[in-house]
Parts: C-alpha cells; sequence; structure tokens
C-alpha cells in the first residue's frame, strides 16, 4: 500500500550496510535514543550516519510507529533471534519485501511496482530513474535530492567499483547478495543496469508465503492478481514466477493452501488459522 505522501532523503547519502538493522535493534533494546548525543558513541559511528541508521529502521519497519522494536525485528535480530546476522539468504528477501510493501522510502516502492515495468528489458539509467521520480513528486522535490536517493538506491543492490576505496562498504550494501541489480555494456557515456527480474527459484517457499500472509491479513480467498501487486513486484518474480510458488505452496499445504480457477478467476484459498510467524519458524526451524 503506497503512503499518502511520497518521501525522499533522510539517509544522509548513506545507504544501509547489512549490520545496521542489528545494531539498531540491540540500541532500542537497551532503551537508546537516536536524538541523545550518546548514540554517536554508543552506535560508535559519526552523528549523519546516526541519523541514517535511525532512518532505515524506520523504512524497513524495525522500529515501528510507537518507537518500538517490530515483532518481526525482534524474533529475528534480537540476541537469540532467528537470523541475528542475516545469514540465511531467506531473511534478506523479507526485508527486501518489506522495504517495497510499506513504501516509507518511496523510490523502492516506485521502482519496483511501476518504474521498471516502464523499461525495456528492465534496463535503466540513472538519469531515466530521476526523470521518473521528477515526474512523480510534479517537481516538488529538488532534482539534487532525487540524485542523492538513485545513488544510494543502486548502492544497496550492487557494488559498481570493483576497486578503490569504499570497496569493503560497498560490499556490506544491505542487497548486494540478492544480485538483483548488474550492470552492463552499452553506448554512450553514462551506465546501464539490468534488473534481474525472474522466477526468483532461490526464493523459500515459506519466505514467499509469510509475505503473502502479511500482505493479506485474515484473507481466506486472494487473487493471484493481487499477489502479483503485493508480493510479486517486491520481489522481483515474474507473474510465471509467482504462479510457480503457489503451486509449490499448494504442494506444502495440501490442506491449507488450494488454487481454484473459476470463469476466469484465479484465486488462491488460504486457510485462516495459518499463521505467518509459524510459517517463518517452520522455515528457520527447517
Amino acid at each position: 500500500m503506497q503512503p499518502e505522501k511520497l518521501t525522499f532523503t533522510g539517509h544522509d547519502t548513506f545507504h544501509c550496510r547489512s549490520f545496521w538493522l542489528k545494531k539498531g535493534v540491540d540500541f532500542l533494546e537497551d532503551s537508546g535514543d537516536f536524538g541523545a548525543d550518546e548514540a554517536v558513541s554508543r552506535l560508535g559511528v559519526g552523528k549523519n550516519m546516526v541519523a541514517s541508521i535511525h532512518f532505515w529502521l524506520k523504512a524497513f519497519g524495525v522500529k515501528d510507529e510507537n518507537g518500538d522494536v517490530s515483532e518481526l525485528a525482534n524474533f529475528m535480530l534480537s540476541e537469540g533471534g532467528w537470523d541475528e546476522f542475516l545469514e540465511n539468504p531467506g531473511s534478506l528477501w523479507v526485508w527486501q519485501y518489506h522495504l517495497v510493501s510499506l513504501g516509507k522510502a518511496s523510490i523502492y516502492q516506485l521502482f519496483f511496482k511501476e518504474f521498471r515495468k516502464l523499461q525495456r528489458r528492465n534496463q535503466f539509467q540513472k538519469s531515466q530513474l530521476e526523470k521518473f521520480l521528477l515526474r512523480k513528486t510534479d517537481g516538488k522535490v529538488s532534482g539534487k535530492t532525487l540524485e542523492s536517493d538513485v545513488k544510494v538506491f543502486v548502492k544497496m543492490y550492487l557494488v559498481e567499483e570493483k576497486s578503490g576505496k569504499g570497496i569493503e562498504d560497498d560490499l556490506s550494501s544491505m542487497f548486494v547478495e540478492l544480485n538483483l541489480l548488474s550492470e552492463i555494456p552499452a553506448p554512450g557515456k553514462e551506465k546501464t543496469f539490468q534488473l534481474r527480474v525472474d522466477a526468483k527459484k532461490e526464493i523459500p517457499a515459506r519466505v514467499f508465503l509469510y509475505c503473502v500472509l502479511d500482505a493479506f491479513p485474515g484473507r481466506e480467498s486472494i487473487s493471484v492478481e493481487e499477489i502479483i501487486d503485493a508480493v510479486g513486484d517486491a520481489l522481483v518474480c515474474t507473474n510465471e514466477g509467482v504462479e510457480r510458488h503457489i503451486g509449490l505452496l499448494c504442494d506444502l499445504y495440501p490442506k491449507e493452501i488450494t488454487f481454484k480457477e473459476d470463469a476466469g478467476r484465479r484465486e488462491v484459498q488460504i486457510d485462516p488459522t495459518l499463521d505467518k510467524w509459524e510459517v517463518l519458524i517452520a522455515y528457520y526451524n527447517g
């Protein structure tokens, strides 16, 4: 669901590092205050980076509307949690889904749900994305701000330079391991990027199901098109890939999940007792 107001910047030009969510959870659970002067020494980073970590915690939904650690973040990232240090690839897909679906950092939702579908063969250049965002904001957000957002966006998924200062920092980027973006040879001076849109066979079935249950809480009947829009787009999965995942879930949960097609309407029937947390527990315990 897209927020009423589009939001850009807030990250102070820092992309989210893979260990920041854990660092932020530990800080909050130890009664940390991001607005306090001591946050700099307690987190061991500069003032601007403190603000950036705080921004990303909200963008990912790690810090909820009440200022507390969210249920998911508590389960996964607290001491002794399911995957404190995000070593399980399935965890990255969970946070990719939340970053896009929450829409608190608008560029991610706009890119994966709209912009990428307008591009030929899912290829784009930074300037194209900047112009798209400028149109979406009716010119109310400065070009410099949008340029900064685009740079940070790319760094979240791709290490652009193979050598040089900062390479270690870039390699710790949140989503580099998902291999969603690559740089491809193209005519002209500006870099061209390729987004990988495929069946996403590497996404664990239970992680996919968690996303569906999170997107449609309490729903017993969900159309395939709705799942494509809410989950498939966030996970950069083709329509065929979404259908494949649904088939796998029907095999995995034959009593709780069924697929029905009636008069051209394709629906997934889900037992309302199926709990998203139990699904994730089964995944991490598996």
